[in-house]
C-alpha cells in the first residue's frame, strides 16, 4: 500500500520544481539593466542548513522494509566553481514497516505494523541551472548522492527473520534554493533514494512461501520519494 502514494506523487512533485526550474532557465537577461535584471550574483561559498520533509517509501513487493514516515537532518554545501557544488549531509527518519511471521499461516503473517529509526549519510554533486547567480531569488538546481543507511533495532519483530541494518542508498534530487536575503535562504528538493532490501531464506521455502522463489529475487531495490525543506544560511569560513 505504501507505493501507491509514491508512485502517485513522483511525476506530479518532480514536475512542479522542474517547471520552476526550466522557467528560470528560460529567462534572458538581455535587454535588462545591471539595476533592473532578474539575475543577481552569488558569491558565497559556504552554506549550511536544517531540513525536515517525509518519506513516501516502498517497502518491497511484501512491505517488511522501512517505507512511510517523517525526516529530520541537516547539510553543508560548498560552491566549487561556475554551477557546481559539493554536498554533505546526514537524516534520521522514523519509518514505518510491516512484521511478518513466515512460519505463521497466510492469513496470519502480517502480525503487526511498526516504526523503525534510519540513520542516513550522504554526500553528492549538486549542477545549479542558473550558475553563479540566482533568478529573482531562485536557484534551480540537479543532484545525485550516495552514502549509507543504518537501520536501528525493531524490539517488536520477534518472529520475523527480516532485518534492515547497513544499506548502501544512492539517488537523483531535485529542487531550487530561494534567496530573499542573502543571509538566509529556503530551499525545497525531491529526492528518490534507492536502497536493496535483502529477504531471508524463510520467506521462500515457507509452505506456501511468502515470496515465489520462481518470481522473486532474494534481493530488490526500492524508491523512497522524499521532499525536503530546508532553512539554511550562509557561512563566512
Amino acid at each position: 500500500m505504501s507505493n501507491i502514494p509514491c508512485r502517485k506523487l513522483q511525476p506530479a512533485l518532480f514536475a512542479l520544481i522542474l517547471g520552476v526550474s526550466l522557467t528560470a532557465t528560460g529567462e534572458a537577461q538581455v535587454g535588462h539593466p545591471p539595476t533592473s535584471s532578474p539575475y543577481r550574483d552569488l558569491r558565497d561559498k559556504y552554506f549550511a542548513s536544517i531540513n525536515g520533509g517525509y518519506s513516501w517509501g516502498s517497502g518491497g513487493k511484501v512491505e517488511a522494509g522501512p517505507a512511510n514516515g517523517p525526516i529530520v537532518g541537516a547539510r553543508f554545501d560548498v560552491h566549487l566553481a561556475g554551477p557546481g557544488s559539493i554536498q554533505v549531509g546526514i537524516n534520521w527518519g522514523n519509518l514505518n514497516r510491516q512484521l511478518i511471521d513466515p512460519n505463521a499461516d497466510p492469513g496470519d503473517r502480517v502480525y503487526g505494523t511498526t516504526t523503525q529509526s534510519v540513520f542516513m549519510a550522504d554526500a553528492g554533486l549538486i549542477l545549479t541551472f542558473t550558475g553563479q547567480k540566482t533568478w529573482y531569488g531562485f536557484a534551480p538546481y540537479l543532484g545525485a548522492s550516495m552514502g549509507l543507511a543504518l537501520g536501528g533495532s525493531v524490539p517488536e519483530d520477534t518472529l520475523s527473520t527480516f532485518t534492515f541494518n547497513t544499506k548502501f542508498i544512492v539517488g537523483p534530487q531535485l529542487g531550487f534554493r530561494w534567496h530573499p536575503v542573502r543571509q538566509f535562504f529556503l530551499r525545497i528538493e525531491g529526492r528518490d533514494m534507492l536502497w536493496k532490501l535483502s529477504y531471508p531464506n524463510e520467506y521462500f521455502d515457507a509452505d506456501p512461501p511468502v515470496l515465489d522463489p520462481q518470481v522473486n529475487k532474494t534481493t530488490e531495490w526500492t524508491h523512497n520519494l522524499m521532499l525536503l525543506v530546508s532553512l539554511g544560511f550562509v557561512l563566512k569560513l
